[in-house]
């Protein structure tokens, strides 16, 4: 059994990992999760810091070292950590009551596309991962921004978890993900791509893909065009339409992005979802 870790309160469970970590790399074994309903100064992708009212919100972080898992997982692998648990969360979250699909790279979205869920992956000393999530309760108080959502905003009235029983059910299922991906990894040093049957299931809940995109490039600039697969690792690779550098070659292989900030464009209903609620009960 892995340890949970309850903090009253905190700037955020990754930080308070990664400090402990440093402090002493293996007082955290692997699987031990840190939990608040209080995070101060969660953490963002490109170095964003949010915040959320006391309660409104579950804060969890995961350590792992994929070298100790049942089937060891080399670091060309460890860019698939985040997108595992992404579509791990988008699962469970859905068993609640709430559609869901995962927006490239880290986002949980609805089938309205309000955010839901958001995870982080940082490399921590001592040959971990620290694996940050959080997931949005209740916004009876109102929401923080409107392109947000929350459990309470789709759940029947009354079922939405206590933060500590959700904790667990969400550390325990990301923690069965990874052990199933890594039985299912290839052997030999290669990076796998989306066509890898490792990742079928997450790329099945990635709704990105297929879908015509325009990606904000963390150095400034961006171009718009069709996200059609997952590359090396889990990059993104989408083929040019407009503002992309002007070489055909590219427009005809496309780009692979490891970061950017993606718009879907056209709505953000999951594929194949023309059934699934597009509005929480009641709205």
């Amino acid at each position: 059994m892995t340890e949970m870790i309850w903090l009253d309160s905190v700037d955020s469970t990754q930080d308070e990992a990664l400090r402990r970590l440093s402090e002493d790399p293996a007082s955290l074994p692997h699987g031990t999760a840190l939990a608040t309903a209080d995070q101060q100064a969660g953490r963002g992708r490109s170095g964003r810091v949010w915040t959320a009212p006391r309660g409104s919100g579950l804060a969890l972080t995961l350590v792992l070292r994929p070298g100790e898992l049942p089937r060891p997982v080399g670091h060309q692998h460890w860019s698939w950590v985040s997108l595992v648990a992404s579509a791990t969360l988008a699962g469970e979250l859905e068993a609640l009551g709430v559609p869901t699909h995962v927006k490239w790279p880290n986002d949980v979205l609805t089938t309205d596309g309000r955010k839901l869920c958001g995870v982080l992956a940082a490399v921590g000393p001592g040959d971990s991962l620290v694996l940050g999530m959080g997931v949005n309760l209740d916004h009876s108080a109102g929401a923080p921004v409107p392109t947000a959502t929350a459990i309470a905003d789709w759940a029947p009235r009354g079922q939405v978890p206590e933060a500590p029983e959700l904790a667990e059910r969400l550390r325990d299922a990301v923690l069965h993900a990874l052990q199933d991906w890594a039985a299912a990894l290839p052997e030999g040093p290669e990076p796998i791509d989306g066509t890898a049957a490792a990742v079928a299931g997450v790329v099945e809940r990635i709704s990105t893909l297929g879908r015509r995109v325009r990606a904000e490039l963390p150095g400034g600039g961006s171009f718009e065009g069709e996200a059609t697969g997952l590359g090396p690792g889990g990059t993104l690779k989408v083929t040019p339409t407009t503002g992309g550098r002007d070489d055909d070659h590219e427009r005809m292989t496309g780009r692979e992005i490891s970061a950017a900030d993606v718009v879907h464009l056209r709505g953000d209903v999951h594929r194949g979802g023309e059934d699934s609620p597009q509005r929480p009960p009641g709205e």
